[in-house]
């Protein structure tokens, strides 16, 4: 397989990956009254922090796999260690996170950051 091909391959596996945890995240929340289907969001558009987002989210998932947490906590302080680096918080993140459902630019726009791979990867 090409290299590029399996860093499309991880950028479309971590697409899923977020795609998965909104869902399940908002597993036993109550649900919002139904809004009339003139009211279909139109999603958050892409820009130049979306982007910066994206790339702390990505470099975190590059990295998550070899950390070892003690519990979730742990995690969640790791994240915004890395996004107070970047100037932004976690609330931030978290809707930026949670457009990722409603809008197709910032899909776009992870998958492109995501396609680049992980730094350092070994040669394959």
């Amino acid at each position: 397989m090409w290299c590029g091909d399996r860093r499309l391959a991880r950028g479309l596996v971590a697409l899923a990956a977020l795609a998965v945890l909104g869902t399940t995240a908002a597993c036993g929340a109550q649900e919002p009254a139904a809004e009339p289907a003139a009211a279909t969001p139109t999603g958050t558009p892409a820009d130049a922090a979306t982007g910066r987002i994206a790339e702390v989210e990505f470099a975190r998932q590059c990295t998550v796999a070899s950390a070892n947490y003690a519990d979730e906590a742990q995690f969640t302080i790791e994240l915004d260690t890395h996004l107070a680096a970047a100037g932004f918080t976690h609330e931030q993140w978290k809707r930026w996170h949670d457009a990722l459902a409603v809008s197709p630019e910032l899909v776009t726009q992870f998958a492109e950051i995501s396609a680049r791979g992980c730094p350092a990867e070994p040669p394959g």
